[in-house]
């Protein structure tokens, strides 16, 4: 590689830094939203769900979903002048198409978010509408409902608008990436590749 390229130390340290940002408020979340779900007990109950900090909950989800779609644009950028860049990281991170952060959706779920809201409604949505809510998956009765927020507490999905995403693999591609990106900074700033468990 080319002294003089981006990538090249010592400014590898300043990606490892840039995303270890992103990756290091990712992971809070995923910690706090597991001390919330591992005060439940094994077979809980409707009112064991009704219990949960919904907006806790819900705020948690959206900044980890934030932060995944940020990763995700150092790997898979949109500007072709910037794919070398994807290129290389995801060589170092063994990162490919069918990681979940490869997920468009996921990335252009946040990005624009104030137009989106804009585009649903002037659908001419009808039907039930849930602010926020965190329980079962309604069952499908013929009526829509419409979810700002939601997290399904069955099926580990969480509604955007939209857009639902299966949180689990996300949040395991997430600490896979902040554990990578801790070994690189403490083992002095430079690009290691990674292995993944197969």
């Amino acid at each position: 590689m080319d002294a003089d390229s981006p990538t090249s130390p010592p400014y590898e340290a300043f990606y490892i830094e840039s995303m270890l940002f992103n990756s290091t408020s990712a992971v809070r979340s995923i910690l706090r939203l597991e001390a919330v779900f591992g005060k439940l007990p094994d077979n809980p109950t409707i009112a064991d769900v009704e219990h949960l900090p919904t907006k806790l909950i819900l705020n948690e989800l959206q900044n980890m979903i934030v932060h995944a779609g940020a990763l995700s644009r150092y790997f898979w950028p949109v500007r072709p002048d910037h794919k070398p860049r994807g290129k290389l990281l995801s060589k170092y991170f063994a990162m490919a198409e069918d990681s979940p952060l490869f997920n468009r959706d996921l990335r252009n779920a946040i990005e624009h978010f104030d137009e989106r809201i804009d585009r649903y409604f002037s659908q001419g949505a009808v039907g039930y509408f849930f602010p926020e809510y965190v329980g079962p998956k309604p069952q499908e009765d013929g009526v829509p409902g419409h979810f700002f927020r939601a997290f399904f507490v069955d099926t580990g999905e969480f509604r955007l608008l939209d857009e639902e995403f299966l949180i689990e693999p996300v949040a395991d591609e997430i600490l896979f990436v902040h554990a990578h990106l801790e070994k690189m900074h403490t083992e002095g700033g430079r690009f290691q590749v990674a292995e993944r468990n197969t």
